[in-house]
This record gives structure tokens, C-alpha cells and sequence, in this order.
């Protein structure tokens, strides 16, 4: 017979006497904790729906919806006579909804394929043959599939209404009318005015890049509306988009630009043979730009708001993005003569009746430095030095003066720092050499040839030809600094918001100095860039930059006038279009000058 088992001294296990059975110690516990887990996850439940539904309804809604921007109507941007330089025109192009690519179009190949099916029937109202662009509708499907796609951008009049009247009323392909920003003179102005590029995530919207539209983007661009749209589980939209926030139109822009001078500016430039060139006119009462000018351009209706890759490459090419006005940094050659002058009158080195000789070149340690006339100009003064624009004279007047008193002169008419002018991307690596900058650039230690190159505006020395242009204008007004603005400031302080700052020149010697300037245009080096009954203070330059195609040179020529009453400063700079070539200020930039100044008096008469 089986034995009864026992434990603990031969009691009973529990239940053995009919009794239920006691779970052990540790179960009891995990059932425990189990049990109050289950109270805190039926408590959570209850509190998510009884005190947080109305929350989950606003994210379950949230997620069925997407925001959408609606673009405000850009300012519109004026010359100085309230001529329209930028300004928005209505466009209309045929648009689909991406929601037509919600069923059978899994892959990229079929999305073009339906796509392109809905373009052929617009092609064949139009007698177009468009090609479906598979990148950016890729991107579209990937990153916004709320807002139409445009199948044919920009239709005609007439292109339109084949489209309205061939189109059902159901039909999936519809037309979309929008502002589009234009600019009716085309090229004119293009560095000056920037253009616009549409923005990747919002639609039609578009940015300020380059120029005014991107320096006053904030006053421009105005305040952008709201859309919501309903959207499915795949993000296309479901209905209509429904406006909360009307947009609110950009401001609009009054420039100090001068059109018709702008136009006179460019004509000059494109008939010039210079390969590159810039023009900067200053207005000399108020520091604001007349015209801003750099050769080569670009159309801005063909760049804005997107361009082909074609005409990407093109202009590439060219360096056509580049402004040579504000970007473009250069030895400025003989203008320069008109700083060594300021330093060696400033400093008494050199007297307005100092005669020094020049025969055709300078012996300096061991070399000859020429004269750009090999049989010398005699013994000769300052007035006529600068009128023939005699090397030698320079030389002997720098080295007097000493190459620090060279770069203080400079440096005081702010040559060798940004202009301040309103516009993005100016040239901040212009540069004023001194013997000290030399060591710590480590190119050796300051020779006497260094002070003789800088006194005629070559070597290391470089600036833009705004920064010439401003610092005529200064100097036509006895004074060192001009801070130049685009923006219409009638009154304003040709230094801005700075103190101004005198030339600190007696009138004796600045008398001289006109003199000299005065002679240029009259009966020296510059006699190309003489306008009838009109007094003009100028001076040439020709300077050398290497490239890697060889050395070119840079024909300057710096003016301001009337002599009497300054009205108008400029600076003209532009760059030979074969290398090693003859190219001089004289003969190539005082024409440009000539019509400059002739087409702005022709416009306003002498004060």
C-alpha cells in the first residue's frame, strides 16, 4: 500500500484536505503587481477619454492636414523718377493635382507616364511638344504633393483660352493664374537689382537672391498667407485648400537709380571692346548711386524665378554673376597719382611749383623704372604731371613722401575698406600695402621699388571701382569720406549716418591739384572724355592683372564735375580683351566717361 507523504514534521500539504490550494509567496507577488498594473492601465485609458479627447481629435486632425503658403504679392521696385524696374505680371500656367498619381503610379516611371499623358492633351490643344520634367516632378511627389504641378508654365492669351475651351469642366488639368515677379528692362541693372529664386517647399513662393531684392528681401517680400488643405493617409490632398490668414502685399522701393543713365552706362560698356568692365556714378551732394553697372550681364526674366541649366552653364561661363563694380578688386594704376599728390602736398614734400626731372625713367637701386614716355617729359610740375600722367614725377613725389604716408593717404579715403553700400557681397579684401603688412605677409622686406610702384598705383594695391568712384566724390567735395546708397535719400549726408570728414588741403594746394586734374581732360592724356561747356576733373589709369590666360590690362578712368559745383563723380574700369595688349584709360575708358557725363547734363542742366 502507497505511503502518504508528508513535510514538516508529516503535517498535510494544503488542499490535501480538500481545502483550495494556496498559491506560493512569489506568485502571489508577480499577481500583485499585475493587478495594479492593470488598474493604472484601465485608470490611463479612462483619462485619456474622458480628459484628453478633445486633445487627440486636434493631433488626429493635425495629421490629416497640411499647411500651405500663400505668397504675398512682392513690392514693386522704382528708379529715382518713379520708373518701374521690377514689378509683378499675372501668369497662368496648366496645372494638375498630384492626387491623380494615387493609384497605379507606384513607381517613378509610372508617375511620368500618367503625368506625361495629361501633358500630351495640353500639347495637342497648343501645338506644344513639352517633355514632363521627371527631376522635379520627383521632388514634388517626395516633398509636396498638396500643391498643383505645373504641366505648362507661362501660357499666352491665346494659349489659355484653347485650354479653357478645350478642357472639361471635370477635367483633372485646370488653369492656375499667379503673380510672377518681372522686370521690363530686362538686363538693365541685373547685378544692381538682383532677381528671385522660388523657394523648394513652398509652392510658388519665391526669395530675393542677389541685389536689392535680396538686400530689402524683408520689406519686399511682405507677409505670406496660410492655406489648410485636407489630405488622405498618403498625403495627397482631399478638397479644397481653405485661406485662415489673407497674405499681405511687400512694400514698395524707391532706388536712387537714374534709368536713363543706367541705360546710357550700359550701352557705353557693351559698344566698349573691353572683354569685362564696370561704371560707378555717384551723385556728389548725397552719396546716392546713379547708376551701378557691370559688363557682362544677364537677363533677369530668363533667371528668375528658375533658369535652364543651359543658361546656367552660359553664364557660368562668362562669369557673368560676378559684379565688377562692387566685387571686382584692381591696381588702379595712374589714378592713384592723384593720392601720392595728396600725401606729398599734405606732408610738405611737395609744393604745387616743385619741378622734377624726368627723362623718360628713374634709376632706383640698380634698375631703370620707365616713364610711359620713353623720351621723358623735361623738367616738369605737378599740374602738368598729372595731365601727361608722368611716371617719373610720381616715383620721386612717393618716395619723398615715404610708403606709409603713401598708405595713410589712402587709407583716409577709406580705400582700403567696404564702401557700406546696400547691396549684399561686397569686396572686403581690398588692400592698402604698407612695409609693415609686407613682413607680416611674408613677403619680404620693404624695398624702395615697392613705394615707387605704389605711388603710381601698382604692385600689391587693390580696390573697386566703387570705392574710386566714392572717393572722387569725396574729394570734389574737400572731403575723405563718401558712404553711397541705392535708396532715393534726397538731403541725405554723403556720409551717412557718419561724421564728415575735411580733406585738411589749403586752398592753394587744392587749387593745384584741380589745376592738374582740370588739365587732364582739357589739354592732356584725357582729352577723349571732353563734353562741350561742361568742366570736368579727371585722371586715367592704366594697370596690369595676370590671369591665366596672360597679363591684361585695365584701362581706369576716374572724373568728376562740374569742376565749379560737383554735381556728379564716377569711375570706369575695364579689362582688355586679348592678353599682352595695349590697352589704356585714355583711349578706352575717357570715351565711356564722355557719353556718362554728357547723356547727365544732357538730362539736368549745370547748377
Amino acid at each position: 500500500m502507497a505511503r502518504r507523504l508528508k513535510t514538516n514534521g508529516g503535517e498535510p500539504r494544503p488542499g490535501e484536505d480538500g481545502s483550495p490550494p494556496v498559491p506560493p509567496r512569489r506568485l502571489r507577488i508577480l499577481l500583485g503587481v499585475f493587478g495594479v498594473m492593470l488598474v493604472v492601465l484601465v485608470a490611463g485609458l479612462g483619462y485619456q477619454q474622458l480628459f484628453r479627447s478633445s486633445e487627440h481629435a486636434a493631433r488626429e486632425q493635425r495629421q490629416t492636414q497640411r499647411r500651405l503658403v500663400l505668397p504675398a504679392s512682392r513690392g514693386v521696385i522704382y528708379d529715382r523718377d518713379q520708373r518701374v524696374l521690377a514689378v509683378n505680371r499675372p501668369r497662368t500656367d496648366a496645372v494638375i493635382n498630384l492626387s491623380e498619381l494615387r493609384t497605379g503610379a507606384a513607381t517613378a516611371q509610372s508617375r511620368l507616364a500618367v503625368i506625361q499623358r495629361h501633358l500630351d492633351r495640353v500639347n495637342a490643344l497648343n501645338g506644344r511638344q513639352d517633355p514632363v520634367d521627371a527631376s522635379r516632378l520627383e521632388r514634388a511627389y517626395a516633398h509636396d504633393r498638396t500643391t498643383p504641378f505645373v504641366l505648362a508654365r507661362d501660357l499666352s492669351n491665346a494659349e489659355a483660352d484653347k485650354l479653357s475651351m478645350g478642357l472639361a469642366a471635370a477635367d483633372p488639368v485646370r488653369l492656375q493664374h499667379i503673380d510672377q515677379r518681372w522686370y521690363p528692362q530686362g538686363a538693365t541693372a541685373a547685378h544692381l537689382l538682383g532677381r528671385v529664386r522660388r523657394t523648394l517647399s513652398s509652392g510658388e513662393e519665391v526669395r530675393g537672391l542677389g541685389g536689392i531684392e535680396q538686400q530689402h528681401e524683408t520689406l519686399l517680400s511682405g507677409q505670406p498667407g496660410e492655406a489648410i488643405v485636407q489630405v488622405d493617409a498618403w498625403g495627397f490632398a482631399v478638397g479644397p485648400a481653405t485661406t485662415t490668414r489673407e497674405p499681405v502685399a511687400g512694400v514698395d522701393v524707391t532706388l536712387s537709380l537714374d534709368l536713363d543713365l543706367q541705360l546710357v552706362t550700359e550701352r557705353a560698356l557693351a559698344e566698349s571692346p573691353a572683354l569685362r568692365g564696370s561704371v560707378a556714378v555717384i551723385a556728389v551732394e548725397t552719396g546716392e548711386v546713379l547708376a551701378l553697372s557691370s559688363k557682362p550681364g544677364y537677363d533677369l526674366n530668363v533667371v528668375s524665378p528658375t533658369m535652364t541649366t543651359a543658361v546656367k552653364q552660359h553664364i557660368d561661363a562668362e562669369g557673368g554673376w560676378f559684379n565688377h563694380a562692387t566685387q571686382g578688386l584692381y591696381p588702379p594704376g595712374s589714378v592713384f597719382k592723384i593720392f601720392t599728390a595728396l600725401a606729398g602736398l599734405r606732408g610738405n614734400t611737395l609744393q604745387p611749383d616743385t619741378a622734377l626731372p624726368c627723362p623718360g625713367y628713374l634709376e632706383l637701386g640698380g634698375r631703370r623704372l620707365p616713364c610711359h614716355n620713353p623720351g621723358g617729359h623735361g623738367s616738369i610740375r605737378l599740374r602738368d604731371a598729372l595731365a601727361h600722367s608722368c611716371n617719373v614725377f610720381a616715383y620721386q613725389a612717393g618716395l619723398a613722401a615715404g610708403a606709409d604716408a603713401l598708405a595713410a593717404e589712402a587709407r583716409r579715403f577709406h580705400l582700403g575698406e567696404p564702401t557700406g553700400l546696400d547691396l549684399p557681397a561686397e569686396a572686403s579684401r581690398m588692400l592698402v600695402p604698407d612695409p609693415l603688412w609686407k613682413e607680416q605677409a611674408g613677403h619680404g622686406p620693404w624695398m624702395p621699388g615697392d613705394t615707387a610702384n605704389l605711388a603710381i598705383g601698382q604692385g600689391f594695391l587693390r580696390c573697386s571701382p566703387l570705392q574710386l568712384a566714392c572717393a572722387v566724390a569725396s574729394l570734389a567735395r574737400r572731403e575723405t569720406l563718401t558712404v553711397p546708397t541705392l535708396l532715393r535719400s534726397p538731403g541725405r549726408k554723403p556720409s551717412g549716418d557718419r561724421p564728415a570728414e575735411p580733406l585738411g588741403l589749403t586752398d592753394a594746394d587744392y587749387a593745384a591739384l584741380l589745376a592738374g586734374l582740370r588739365a587732364v581732360v582739357e589739354s592732356g592724356i584725357g582729352r577723349d572724355a571732353q563734353v562741350p561747356g561742361i568742366s570736368i576733373a579727371g585722371k586715367t589709369g592704366t594697370a596690369q592683372v595676370t590671369r591665366p590666360a596672360g597679363t591684361f590690362n585695365i584701362a581706369w578712368f576716374v572724373a568728376f564735375a562740374p569742376i565749379e559745383k560737383p554735381q556728379i563723380a564716377l569711375a570706369v574700369a575695364l579689362e582688355g580683351a586679348r592678353p599682352n595688349e595695349e590697352f589704356a584709360g585714355a583711349a578706352h575708358a575717357a570715351p565711356v566717361v564722355r557719353e556718362i557725363i554728357g547723356a547727365y547734363f544732357d538730362k539736368l542742366p549745370v547748377r
